[in-house]
């Protein structure tokens, strides 16, 4: 999940290549989208939900299993929702998903009671958590002709800590039969499909894609991961390394997270990350508070964008093993620094060991994966990326490699 203010439009194309009786050929979905990584804190898209469908701005994460909106429960009096760009959508009753229903029994891991008739859940992020009920309504994916799909979802009506400037999330994670993907293909749609957000702007924001066979030449592969549970990405083990110098002495285990703003750092990779950068400072910048951020530097004048300073600074790297290959993933530092509204220049990489949900994982955040597409192999649990500006989706086979 994720926070923060501005915002600058683009188009997010969502190629969603489905295997029905009726029709061979490959479909697509187009969709605005809105928001950047470094000001406004969250990449989302607008879809319609609900009859009458009504507009909502969901967080595109692939670090969430749920998608859920804001919403109203008529009998919680002391629920507390952030504001947000729409009217809250309205629970109505006959919509809620039941307790034994085999999507609540998946995402809760008991069997519920035929004398309970919702699905209440509890989700903890980084900055807070969210309570709500399942329910059943639509949402606009056009697919086979079918302008809208009934999707179960999650009705939030009780936030705790950081709000976003969205009406809820988008949640693409693995590991649950809740999740949009799960049940798009329980409907017998195979839903491999590339994200590939196209800024009008100089600095271009994620691509993601999976299912597809990318023919993209000097693609990094990374190594088979563990599944992590809620997340798209698979969990890989990973040297830190600041400058061409490993830093760390043990692999970090990293997961790629487009929901979370940041990237955050267990203590050891953090700890080094701050060392080395503070080592190789410019002596034309001193250290500023500026909360919430944990490291900032004023300059001799206010900085307006990330690329006045990035010379300042070195590259880190993830050096991931791959058999006889190191693939590695680089960070310019445009891709780990922020401007902050003070004009100061900021480390967006924080402390992961301050959340307690995190554990000894490493998030890659939205603001480290930009100018890159990355692509997740399902069949082989493996990672790939390569630098660009998004401008390469006819580079993309239409040829289905896994199925979802």
């Amino acid at each position: 999940m994720a926070s923060r203010t501005a915002s600058i439009v683009g188009i997010l194309l969502i190629l969603l290549f489905l295997l029905v009786p009726t029709s061979s050929s490959p479909r697509s979905l187009v969709f605005k989208l809105q928001g950047n990584a470094q000001s406004h804190g969250s990449l989302y898209v607008t879809m319609k939900i609900g009859d009458p469908p009504r507009d909502f701005h969901l967080d595109v994460d692939t670090g969430s299993i749920v998608t859920w909106l804001q919403c109203v429960k008529p009998d919680c009096r002391n629920c507390w929702t952030w504001p947000q760009p729409h009217h809250l959508y309205k629970l109505r009753m006959e919509k809620r998903v039941h307790s034994t229903d085999p999507l609540c029994q998946g995402l809760l891991g008991h069997p519920g009671h035929h004398n309970d008739p919702e699905c209440g859940y509890r989700i903890s992020y980084a900055y807070g958590s969210t309570e709500g009920l399942l329910v059943r309504d639509t949402l606009s994916l056009p697919i086979n002709r079918n302008p809208y799909q009934t999707i179960a979802f999650g009705c939030g009506y009780n936030q705790n800590g950081q709000g976003s400037p969205v009406d809820g999330i988008l949640g693409l994670g693995r590991g649950s039969a809740v999740g949009l993907i799960s049940q798009l293909k329980k409907k017998k749609y195979n839903l491999p499909g590339c994200f590939q957000p196209l800024y009008q702007h100089q600095r271009s924001g994620i691509s993601l894609s999976w299912g597809l066979r990318a023919t993209f030449k000097g693609r990094n592969l990374g190594p088979h991961g563990s599944e992590k549970e809620g997340h798209y990405s698979p969990a890989i083990l990973a040297e830190l390394h600041f400058g061409g110098v490993r830093i760390i002495r043990n692999p970090m285990k990293v997961v790629f997270d487009s929901g979370s703003t940041y990237t955050f750092f267990d203590m050891e990779p953090y700890q080094a990350t701050e060392n080395w950068v503070k080592a190789n400072l410019d002596r034309s910048l001193t250290e500023v508070k500026e909360p919430p951020m944990k490291l900032c530097w004023k300059g001799p004048h206010l900085f307006r964008t990330v690329d006045e300073v990035k010379k300042l600074f070195k590259t880190l790297s993830l050096v991931f093993a791959n058999g006889n290959a190191t693939p590695t993933f680089e960070i310019p530092p445009e891709n780990y620094l922020i401007i902050s509204k003070s004009g100061h220049v900021c480390l967006a990489i924080l402390p992961g060991s301050e959340h307690t949900p995190l554990g000894e994982t490493n998030l890659i955040g939205a603001v480290t994966m930009q100018d890159r597409v990355m692509i997740y192999d399902n069949e082989q649990a493996q990672l790939g990326w390569i630098h660009d500006s998004c401008k390469t989706k006819s580079k993309f086979d239409s040829v289905i490699t896994s199925r979802l």
